[in-house]
């Protein structure tokens, strides 16, 4: 690029202000969406991870034929530890619900997020404490009382003390010594505030291989691959099944990268919000080779000027590619001041739901991205006028009819753009369809005006029995005597709270009296201890038998849902029938079905109802679920200074409407939703600016034609149905082009949409009505324009 020429295009565009603060912003709105997006892709999906080696890092996982992703029995990881030969190391730690603890002592009481870790945890990934060391063998050997926090909790509460290491913090009744802190970046798993000894893992948890507490993390051994390592693990996983068949029997085993398994759930997603907002860049290229294909016709006086005074193919083309170039770095300069802006709502929007989306300034990677993009586009939409400078001959040409154009290079582009914008809008259209469907499920209980408490009991004071005597006789009463409060109860576990992976938290296997399962395919079913009040509190009706009450509590008397009652029990009356409980323990127990209750769809709103088990109990680990007159987050205050009055050691981790518990669990489907619909709506924008702009400009140039059909009889009617019939032809070859590329992104889409197939005709026909209508109003406008012209103007255009 010459310093003359640059000159020359600085000058050219200062004489063409509107064409080129409208290339300007054309081309920093697609460089700007583009780079907000990238942001998101590079710090979720491509930044490498801050572990050593990351590319050998595994995480394994148990299996069954239900849950492909379950956690791993303590025995079974020791097994795999002693019996694998493709790993170099291999540690665990308890996975995020297990071990939630209150921290004392550091004002008010505060849950924090606990893990038991193995000692070799840090090793395995590489991680050096920003102050301390790590655990040692005889400390974790002969369970000292000592942690490891992370840097957030060490700055939060502890002010960022450097002298934290060898002081004592109070984690309920038990006091441990700070030996380490571990760095925010490096943060292993990620969600943890407090790393323990192995060792304080309760013995029951480690000695069976009935439950199953533990993530599994791995480092393979050099030259070992994915491959080889999962089929070593699928060949141990068989022989402990052969070996454990009550408990393994189903058991598998799977090996995935880790970067995978962060990113593994959002992974789809963001692929597909980065297709269509690459689709959306190029149809803002296309919009500027339409510009810029415009704008050659008004330069074509000077081009051949330049042609007759001796200048080359090559130099004119250099001309065209330097406006060009110049256009595209002003533009990326404004898109990337758009992205910086619009990369603070993305993480707004998916910040607590998107792993990795921590606030950071725009990095090297992006900005290189920017100026390439910028580059690539500005030679992108350069690239047809410069096709027309090629052709320029000494004396200028005459103006050209779009229905025997020259060039078919503005119909193709004209096609091109709309066939991209029926390929986002046509993605925008199933999801907010699918999002509709989901909307429109039944969840089996009432979420509005419930208020969802978190209250984890200090496990070190209150066992099963001291806490139900807690919440039944002081707790609850003094709860409802609040104002505003209609009804109160507690559970386990509270609709919708729980994550993908924690499914087989609250699982348990059972049997049924009368029938006979093979060792190790018991059914499973959720189980949910409650208080009687729950039912009525979310509305879930009884279908058949009676409810449980307090006189139940404790009692081998269950309700089950209809899930369960259909699946098991099909025309049969399930209250004649009882269950087998604890069919892994040489005492089983015989328990009474007293009714069945309708279904609820605890695992999320896209989720079908599980099987499910109600039980009336409580225990130290409950929420609390409270009925409102009014809003309920009006009742949060004095809901905490009640409890707090009831104990003041107690913390609440969260109190949120139960509502927005339904909102979270659809929150990935909303982000994704959210960018492509505004996504759709700019390529709505580009496709009727560029196509509107496209014909303005030729229909200037075909002024004289025009007026010379006018003059020769042609009613502006017959001249608008004519220009109308060209602009038809092309929106057909885009809408057909854009319908057989929808189909093909179909495939992006299948794990986003629920009940709904990618080839929804509904939604072809909904979009292909909608882009031709956009087409049709942005060719009809300067159609009718154009055809108003007086005849005598018209044919002295020259």
């Amino acid at each position: 690029m010459r310093l003359a020429d640059l000159r020359q295009a600085m000058r050219s565009l200062r004489r063409r202000p509107a064409f080129s603060l409208a290339a300007i912003l054309t081309l920093a709105l697609g460089v700007g969406a583009n780079t907000a997006v990238y942001q998101v892709i590079y710090t979720v999906l491509l930044r490498p991870l801050p572990f050593r080696e990351t590319q050998k890092l595994v995480q394994v996982w148990e299996s069954t034929p239900v849950l492909p992703q379950l956690q791993v029995a303590a025995p079974d990881f020791e097994d795999w530890r002693r019996q694998t030969h493709s790993f170099a190391q291999m540690a665990a730690y308890t996975f995020q619900a297990m071990n939630r603890i209150t921290l004392l002592g550091q004002g008010e009481p505060e849950v924090v997020q606990a893990t038991n870790a193995t000692r070799d945890l840090f090793s395995t990934m590489g991680i050096q404490p920003l102050l301390g060391r790590g655990f040692s063998a005889a400390e974790e050997r002969q369970k000292r009382a000592v942690a490891l926090i992370g840097e957030k909790l060490w700055r939060r509460k502890f002010g960022a003390d450097p002298a934290i290491v060898g002081k004592a913090i109070r984690l309920e009744t038990e006091s441990f010594t700070v030996i380490g802190v571990v760095p925010s970046r490096q943060a292993f798993p990620e969600w943890a505030d407090l790393w323990i000894p192995f060792s304080w893992l309760e013995a029951e948890l480690v000695n069976t291989r009935k439950y199953h507490p533990l993530e599994v993390i791995a480092r393979l051994k050099p030259g070992v691959s994915e491959e080889q390592a999962q089929a070593e693990m699928r060949a141990l996983a068989a022989r402990l099944a052969n070996e454990h068949p009550d408990t393994n029997g189903t058991v598998g085993a799977s090996v995935i990268p880790l970067s995978r398994q962060i990113t593994g759930e959002v992974r789809p997603a963001l692929l597909l919000v980065w297709a269509a907002v690459g689709l959306v860049l190029l149809m803002a290229c296309a919009n500027l080779a339409h510009m810029l294909l415009a704008r050659m016709l008004d330069r074509r006086q000077e081009l051949a000027i330049r042609a007759s005074l001796g200048a080359g193919r090559g130099r004119l083309v250099q001309l065209v590619v330097t406006e060009s170039l110049l256009l595209a770095l002003m533009g990326g300069a404004v898109g990337a001041a758009l992205a910086l802006a619009a990369s603070r709502v993305l993480r707004s929007l998916a910040e607590s739901q998107i792993p990795r989306m921590e606030s950071q300034a725009f990095q090297a990677p992006v900005w290189l991205f920017v100026a390439a993009v910028s580059i690539v586009c500005g030679i992108l939409f350069a690239l047809p006028a410069c096709g027309q400078a090629c052709g320029v001959e000494a004396r200028p040409g005459s103006g050209r009819s779009m229905s025997r154009p020259r060039s078919p290079v503005s119909s193709i582009l004209m096609a091109a753009e709309i066939a991209m914008a029926f390929v986002v809008l046509m993605g925008a259209a199933l999801l907010v369809r699918s999002f509709v469907g989901l909307l429109s499920e039944d969840p089996g209980f009432r979420a509005m005006g419930v208020l969802a408490m978190e209250i984890p009991l200090p496990g070190s004071r209150y066992d099963w029995d001291k806490a139900g005597r807690f919440l039944n006789t002081q707790l609850l009463p003094a709860l409802r005597a609040l104002p505003g409060v209609k009804d109160v109860a507690a559970t386990n576990c509270a609709p919708m709270s729980l994550r993908p992976t924690e499914q087989m938290r609250f699982a348990t296997r059972f049997g049924i009296e009368g029938s006979t399962f093979e060792p190790g395919r018991y059914p499973v079913a959720q189980l949910r201890w409650v208080t009687p009040d729950y039912f009525r509190v979310l509305g879930i009706p009884l279908r058949r038998g009676r409810w449980l009450t307090e006189a139940d509590e404790e009692k081998p008397r269950y309700l089950i849902n209809e899930t369960l009652a259909r699946r098991f029990f099909p025309h049969q009356d399930p209250t004649a029938k009882r269950l087998i409980m604890n069919v892994l323990d040489p005492h089983q127990d015989l328990i009474e079905i007293a009714g069945v209750v309708g279904d609820v769809r605890d695992l999320g709103l896209d989720e079908v109802a599980a099987p499910t088990l109600y039980l009336i109990s409580s225990s130290p680990r409950m929420t609390l679920l409270i009925g409102a007159t009014g809003d309920p987050m009006r009742l949060a205050a004095p809901v905490r200074d009640a409890i707090h009055r009831a104990d003041p050691e107690i913390a609440v981790t969260r109190a949120d409407p139960l509502d927005r518990y339904v909102a979270d669990s659809l929150a990935r489907r909303r982000f994704a939703l959210t960018l492509l619909a505004s996504f759709g709506a700019l390529a709505a924008f580009l496709t009727a600016a560029g196509i509107y702009g496209l014909l303005a400009y030729s229909l200037s140039g075909r002024a004289r034609e025009l007026g010379i059909r006018a003059a020769l009889g042609a009613s502006p009617v017959s001249l608008v149905y004519m220009i109308m019939r060209e602009g038809a032809v092309v929106a057909i070859s885009g809408l057909a082009a854009g319908v057989a590329f929808s189909l093909a992104f179909a495939r992006l889409m299948k794990t986003l949409l629920y009940r709904l197939s990618p080839t929804d005709p509904l939604s072809l026909s909904a979009v292909g009505l909608f882009v031709s209508a956009i087409v049709l109003l942005s060719v009809w406008l300067p159609a009718r324009r154009a055809a108003r012209v007086d005849p005598s103007v018209a044919l002295r255009v020259q």
